[in-house]
């Protein structure tokens, strides 16, 4: 794979490998990090415009699978596993500690919380959300999807954690 110039190129060199879905959201979550809105801007663009990943070009479901999964990831190592038998509720706090309304998220914000969570909690709609999103026709709801997660993740990373409380041993 190469980067080609100013980072933009998102394809293989050679058709014989496929593209690694945690290679391409990888680059895409260091370009958020590194504020290259240009950069991203061109790579959402090319992958929510390829409805036909190859061996060539990423699969827009995988890549969107994979910020998803961090997502989760990075919240349980914050907050710490869900206890069995007890539900997810994510809410987004202001700084203040008001809780966000999530009816005032935008819609794709929403879509990447209520996702990130049924998929933190093994919830079969979280792939499901996720099949519908990678055959999604319209190229704008795709990069704002993929975009919307990949700066919940940006955050979520660079959020401070509270401490956890002492597990009972």
């Amino acid at each position: 794979m190469h980067a080609g110039v100013a980072g933009h190129s998102v394809t293989m060199e050679s058709e014989e490998q496929p593209v690694d879905a945690a290679v391409i959201g990888g680059r895409l979550v260091t370009l958020v990090a590194d504020r290259d809105s240009a950069t991203l801007s061109h790579a959402l663009s090319a992958m929510a415009l390829n409805t036909r990943p190859s061996n060539r070009y990423p699969d827009y479901e995988q890549v969107l699978a994979w910020v998803l999964g961090p997502i989760g990831e990075v919240i349980v190592a914050r907050l710490g596993p869900v206890p069995p038998g007890q539900d997810l509720a994510l809410n987004v706090l202001r700084k203040n500690g008001a809780e966000v309304d999530r009816a005032g998220l935008p819609q794709s914000g929403d879509w990447v919380l209520r996702t990130a969570g049924a998929l933190l909690s093994y919830d079969t709609n979280g792939k499901e959300w996720v099949a519908a999103a990678g055959r999604q026709p319209d190229p704008v709801r795709r990069a704002t999807l993929l975009a919307d997660a990949l700066i919940w993740l940006d955050f979520l990373l660079d959020a401070d954690a509270p401490d956890l409380p002492d597990a009972a041993t």
